[in-house]
């Protein structure tokens, strides 16, 4: 696993994700209380893109699909239907440079 470099801190915009793709791999990140999280753009249950289709609501993660919710600290499923939790990706921050693990 490597750091890559996927954005800054002033990319993120109105919405409270920040999409990227690595590597062929769709990543959304998001900032709760001031800490970066990473998850894979897609929800375990149907694949519904979160960049697309999801809220942050504190740390989860609402997939307006089919309703499913996630901690995006820990990938777990907090409510169905979804049973497998998400990816997570680790996330840092380097003076302004946001970073991913992968």
């Amino acid at each position: 696993m490597a750091w890559k470099r996927v954005g800054s801190l002033d990319d993120l915009g109105g919405g409270p994700w920040l999409p990227v793709d690595v590597d062929g791999l769709a990543i959304v990140l998001a900032a709760v209380d001031g800490t970066w999280y990473g998850v894979e753009d897609r929800c375990s249950h149907a694949g519904c893109a979160f960049s697309e289709d999801a809220d942050l609501i504190g740390v989860l993660v609402s997939c307006n699909c089919h309703g499913s919710e996630f901690d995006i600290r820990t990938g777990e499923v907090r409510r169905g239907p979804a049973e497998r939790p998400i990816r997570t990706i680790p996330v840092r921050v380097d003076g302004d440079r946001l970073e991913v693990d992968l």
